[in-house]
């Protein structure tokens, strides 16, 4: 569809116009294209246009009642109902608008140039064979309106499904068909310009050898956490940018707006704005070679005299390319623009052109208060649109122009996301997805009432938590954007979570409440079943594309406060983050001992999690370690020498200890020497640590319901035993470790005792034979199997001689009709 005008952002600032329409006409959708046939478990797309709509936003939905702060019936919402059974069983997913990029690869980078091309899509997988019917169903402030029906068949595929917490153990997650997920990972992926994201090599790479969740913030692309324009001085505010973000008051609407701030004291850029702001991340502009654009940026100017410098007669505010790190000094870089004076308290302009010549990426954009000896600019909207001619100009380039960043989605971070999904699908990797900010600066500078603070008025510090479950305009804003998350991406069995957000704060009961909704919402309300906004209301519905919702904090596990608390039934599993340095446990041995490390706090986070979920009446959760890392007692700072384990023993015993009975998923945060080490196969990255763990636990139905504690006992204390039994099925699964097999000694060439023992599996069948397969757990093989029997109580007992690393085994009965010992192995990992 070529739409008329660029509907995409749909703010008056952006220039936006609606398209033309009749004034009490309801909407008229138009499919135009649609499968007609899908894979159970993937992407049914189907594209439609939708005109004559009132609507004056597209990316917010129809809400006749908003909250204080919002404009009523400006949106427009678009839901498909699907049904495999003729409309008996209704699914709803809403749909979303969608801008077309010319989308290429330059400079050995990704390239997407914003087209005038717009449609409506819906993303959805079917989770049944069969015939499915579905139709479109959009609500603006003139009415609802119906498209036809619409006919697709689901044809049978191997895909597993989403994942979800066992309904058999719930210490883990499985996929829909019941085969375990175990999730083993890593988390520091910052964001979408992350090399690894970036990398299809590298999503093979993780295939191969069986890693199959990553941890990744995308709360870069709603919202102001990760600001595009950043100052020269005093970068970071905690671990978020300064945004330079202030409300003042618009005169054309006699509302207050947000704006970016910059100033200059007479005593010098010293106060806590900058006068100076450029484009830090390297995620410019795409942008054609040899063509003119126009640049303008609309501010409000206020007490600007100069010049500073009396040689540099021009001051003011103005836009550069590449100026440096100069600021407020004159002479450096390329000038676009005039330099803007006082405006009176009005939107004046700053603009010039530009020829890109060979640039295809837009050179980094530099605002300056410049050569000034005071002043400051108030900042409203950043353009650059191709020049063609006849005062025509082309579509919106800046990624983000308007810097009122919670009234829209940037479609170029969504198309980029589109690829991330799609690339995840294709290589089976799992996304844990980061989607918004504690410290976002725009829910700071909105009250409770959906007001902005002004006028000299204290920020409001928790106001991204809302008013608990209340939807005011902040939770209305949110919640916008967890519309959107479900619209485009839900469809994707590869999205692991939702995580509401990186570390907030562990004590607050409102930070609860909102998870909890978070969990309402996007498993109930956005497929349009209404739940109440009361403590311990659980949404009922089961909806094929439902994600699994979580949250984290910055220290401590509030177990009886909240994972384990039923006044919270919305949130699916536990999240915990301890380093070393943040853990609660304070224990010097782990800055040696990755194993001792990961089993001290599974078993502390398990035992606590499951005590106050029996006192309160419910089942447990799996838990997640979403950022370990292994540093000092006293410092945030990972221990350098891991860089000279060359053989990656400290994750190689931090991924075997998991087979602990806690079961908590460990996603490690630091990731040079992961990515950059060279590893037991010689190549750089550790990635082929996890190959063999993933090869021995492949063939364990570890959600089945009946694996326990080991429980076994050792002869030798200089041996460590974790694992599980299935009494039930008779079958069983550990690692063996020589203690002092840590990677400290390892890389100070300490002499480690070989170590010999007896290990003790009790509870097992009496007088009955197993077959026992012995692990080598660096190569991904068997070493050797043999037959034992249990004794008269049902014990069998495994030899280990001469231990100097570490080992594994399997365990399962060999009777007539019992489970066969996994001994074949195979060569790749597979799906």
């Amino acid at each position: 569809m070529k739409s008329p005008a660029p509907q995409i952002l749909l703010l008056a600032t952006l220039a936006v116009l609606c398209p033309s329409r009749l004034a009490y006409a309801q909407p008229v959708v138009t499919i135009t294209n649609s499968p007609s046939e899908v894979l159970k478990h993937a992407k049914f797309e189907a594209i439609f246009d939708i005109s004559e709509t009132v609507a004056s936003n597209f990316q917010w939905p129809y809400d006749p009642i908003a909250p204080a702060g919002v404009p009523a019936g400006e949106g427009i919402s678009v839901d498909v109902l699907f049904t495999p059974d003729n409309w008996v069983t209704v699914y709803s997913q809403p749909a979303f608008y969608y801008q077309h990029f010319d989308d290429q690869l330059k400079s050995n980078r990704e390239w997407h140039y914003p087209t005038n091309e717009f449609d409506w899509r819906v993303r959805f997988s079917p989770d049944r064979e069969g015939a499915w019917h579905y139709k479109v169903r959009v609500q603006d402030a003139s009415g609802i309106t119906e498209s036809v029906i619409g006919t697709f068949s689901v044809t049978p595929s191997e895909k597993r499904g989403f994942v979800r917490v066992s309904p058999t153990d719930a210490r883990y997650f499985e996929f829909a068909d019941g085969t375990p997920f175990l999730g083993t990972g890593f988390s520091h992926v910052a964001g979408l310009d992350d090399p690894v994201l970036k990398n299809a090599d590298a999503f093979t790479t993780f295939q191969a050898n069986g890693i199959q969740l990553l941890r990744v913030w995308i709360s870069s692309v709603f919202g102001s956490a990760w600001v595009t324009y950043q100052g020269l001085r005093n970068i970071y505010d905690g671990y978020l940018p300064r945004t330079g973000l202030l409300p003042i008051l618009d005169p054309d609407t006699n509302q207050h707006t947000l704006t970016m701030h910059l100033d200059y004291e007479a005593e010098g850029d010293t106060g806590w704005f900058d006068a100076c702001r450029h484009q830090k991340w390297d995620d410019q502009e795409s942008i054609l070679r040899n063509t003119t654009y126009r640049i303008r940026i609309r501010y409000q100017g206020h007490n600007i005299s100069g010049p500073r410098n009396p040689q540099f007669p021009q001051y003011g505010f103005v836009a550069k390319f590449d100026a440096g790190r100069l600021c407020p000094d004159s002479g450096s870089g390329v000038v676009l623009s005039n330099y803007g004076h006082d405006t009176s308290g009005q939107w004046d302009y700053v603009e010039g052109t530009w020829n890109s010549g060979s640039h295809d990426y837009l050179p980094s954009l530099y605002m300056a208060l410049e050569n000034v000896l005071e002043g400051e600019v108030y900042v409203e909207s950043i353009s650059l649109r191709e020049d063609l001619g006849n005062g025509t100009l082309g579509q919106e380039l800046m990624i983000r122009s308007s810097m009122a960043h919670h009234h829209y989605i940037p479609q170029e971070k969504a198309f980029s996301l589109d690829r991330v999904v799609a690339l995840a699908i294709e290589r089976d990797i799992y996304l844990k997805f980061v989607i918004l900010e504690k410290n976002d600066e725009i829910y700071r500078k909105l009250n409770d009432d959906g007001k902005f603070v002004a006028g000299g008025q204290a920020d409001n510090l928790d106001g991204f938590y809302g008013i608990g479950r209340t939807v005011n305009k902040t939770r209305w804003l949110q919640q916008t954007w967890w519309r959107y998350l479900q619209a485009r991406w839900g469809y994707a069995p590869n999205i692991h979570s939702w995580e509401l957000t990186n570390e907030g704060d562990p004590w607050l009961v409102k930070h609860y409440e909102m998870t909890d909704e978070l969990g309402k919402y996007m498993k109930c309300r956005v497929f349009g079943l209404d739940v109440g906004l009361l403590d311990g209301q659980a949404c009922a519905l089961q909806h094929p594309n439902v994600h699994l919702v979580t949250t984290s904090f910055w220290h401590s596990f509030p177990s009886e406060r909240f994972w384990a608390n039923d006044k919270y039934p919305n949130v699916d599993y536990a999240d915990v983050h301890a380093y070393v340095s943040t853990g609660w446990l304070n224990d010097p041995n782990h800055e040696t001992d990755a194993a001792a490390y990961y089993i001290d706090y599974s078993s502390a986070v398990r035992s606590n999690l499951d005590y106050h979920s029996a006192q309160n009446g419910h089942s447990t959760k799996p838990v997640i370690r979403g950022e370990a890392g292994i540093d000092f007692v006293s410092s945030q700072t990972e221990q350098p020498d891991l860089a000279e384990d060359s053989q990656g023993i400290w994750l190689h015993n931090l991924t075997w200890a998991s087979l602990d009975s806690g079961g908590m998923t460990d996603l490690y945060w630091w990731l040079d020497n992961i990515q950059n080490q060279p590893g037991p196969d010689g190549l750089p990255g550790l990635y082929d640590v996890f190959r063999p763990f993933t090869l021995f636990t492949k063939s364990i139905p570890l959600t089945n319901g009946h694996y326990t504690d080991i429980d076994a006992e050792v002869t030798s204390p200089q041996l460590r035993v974790v694992g599980q039994k299935d009494t039930v099925n008779e079958r069983a699964h550990l690692w063996v470790q020589n203690k002092q097999h840590t990677w400290r000694n390892v890389v100070d060439s300490t002499l480690i005792q070989p170590a010999t023992g007896t290990i003790s599996i009790s509870g097992l069948r009496p007088h009955t034979q197993y077959s026992v397969a012995r692990w080598d757990t660096y190569a991904a093989e068997t070493t050797g199997t043999e037959v034992r029997s249990s004794d008269a109580n049902g014990t069998l007992l495994v030899t280990v001689n001469a231990l100097d690393s570490d080992t594994a085994f399997t365990v399962a009965a060999t009777r007539a009709g019992g489970p066969a010992a996994p001994v074949n192995l195979g060569i790749v990992v597979p799906r």
